[in-house]
């Protein structure tokens, strides 16, 4: 049996490498932590029509992602139950019904089985059609357009779950009174890494950026106080918060923004003061990154928002889906910027993205051995000087520090250990 215990020591605040590139702890990883925890599928701006549909991953599960006739926004298991086949091999669309190519078993948007080929003839009209509809995922709900699903009906609400998350996203979510749009299109690559690196970085490392987009920096595309800001504690901090989940908001100044794009970031800094509280409204504009455990990662930076899963394909390798957010209100000069910046940045050709997937990938690559994985990794940084802000909730740090890194260890730890 695995010492769980021993892979992630909370006194030392040490990671064993295995928890990175052990076979069997991916295969437990799997149901242990993807199969209980709220993991986002969509945001409900792409679905806007009755039997718009998306193709998604839960961990390893493929699903269908289905507003149905009714207007409710449905997940299925992406499998015919005759014989298993991928039900829908498009990445979306708008359908009534899924026929599967295999047999041509037929499903309509409620799941239900309402098509079987010879159905009189071959199985004399016996089989219990009521019995056999698509497998749907018990547990949908959302949160300023973010739609969560879950497999474990037992779980606590979103809102439970999401907790004092719900004070950072609010930040960028709901900042303006038509919120947040899709902007059409997906970006997604696969990389070598564990989707736990990639989700640890957003979740709470500022500290890779001085070392790994150094030539960003000498390139006049970063600051050159490593990401850390002026003002420590009160715009330039890292939140460890319940659950597993991590944020990161710094307030950086970058010369040569667009006059579009500048006066579109303050006409929200205007609305964001009637919507939220003083404490929030001050850090609207701020570049902020987060991760909702396990692997669900946000990200504004540049005058866009991207988000992200951070798919498991193995222990050493992991695909990325990623999507474009931007505000409703904002003009068409301003979403092509975004998407500019976007594709720049963070995106399989962007030039932060390089940078990081190229970590991932040798991070993996090095700790594979016998022999190194005898040795811990270190996370104490910051440990024990954290502290509590009265107008912020969560434990708070300045840049840089790893205690929102480690909490997503902790949780793993605890969910990994069956509590």
């Amino acid at each position: 049996m695995t010492n769980w215990a021993e892979l992630v020591n909370l006194e030392r605040q040490t990671v064993s490498p295995r928890v990175f590139v052990d076979p069997e702890v991916y295969r437990d990883e799997q149901e242990r932590i993807f199969g209980h925890c709220w993991l986002y599928v969509v945001h409900e701006s792409q679905l806007p029509k009755p039997g718009d549909f998306l193709t998604h991953y839960m961990g390893e599960e493929p699903v269908i992602v289905w507003r149905d006739t009714e207007g409710q926004i449905r997940v299925f298991v992406n499998s015919c139950r005759h014989r298993g086949a991928r039900l829908c091999r498009l990445d979306r669309g708008n359908a009534r019904t899924f026929q599967c190519p295999y047999h041509g078993w037929t499903y309509d948007t409620r799941g239900k089985l309402v098509g079987v080929p010879q159905l009189r003839e071959a199985y004399y009209g016996e089989l219990k059609r009521e019995e056999w509809g698509l497998i749907e995922v018990p547990r949908v709900e959302s949160f300023r357009g973010l739609i969560f699903a879950c497999f474990d009906e037992q779980a606590e609400s979103l809102d439970t779950y999401l907790g004092d998350m719900k004070w950072y996203l609010d930040l960028i979510l709901n900042k303006t009174a038509g919120g947040m749009v899709a902007l059409p299109g997906l970006h997604r690559w696969s990389l070598g890494g564990n989707w736990k690196l990639a989700a640890e970085q957003f979740a709470g490392d500022n500290y890779h950026t001085g070392a790994a987009h150094e030539s960003m920096v000498k390139l006049g595309l970063g600051p050159r106080d490593n990401y850390q800001g002026k003002n420590p504690w009160i715009s330039d901090f890292e939140v460890r918060l319940d659950h597993g989940h991590g944020w990161i908001n710094f307030n950086i100044e970058l010369g040569g923004v667009p006059e579009a794009l500048a006066r579109h970031l303050n006409q929200m800094k205007v609305e964001a003061r009637t919507r939220l509280t003083p404490a929030q409204s001050e850090l609207v504009g701020c570049t902020q990154v987060g991760t909702i455990f396990p692997n669900f990662s946000i990200l504004t930076f540049l005058g866009f928002l991207t988000v992200r899963v951070w798919h498991p394909r193995g222990p050493r390798k992991m695909e990325v889906y990623s999507w474009d957010l931007i505000e409703r209100e904002a003009p068409p000069e301003v979403v092509e910027l975004a998407r500019k910046m976007q594709v720049l940045t963070f995106s399989p050709s962007g030039i932060f993205e390089h940078d990081d997937g190229e970590m991932w990938g040798n991070c993996v690559e090095t700790m594979g051995g016998f022999y190194r994985r005898r040795f811990p990794l270190n996370y104490q940084m910051g440990a024990g000087h954290g502290r509590r802000d009265p107008e912020k909730p969560g434990l708070i740090h300045p840049p840089s520090t790893e205690i929102g890194v480690f909490g997503l260890y902790e949780q793993w730890r605890t969910l990994m250990s069956g509590k």
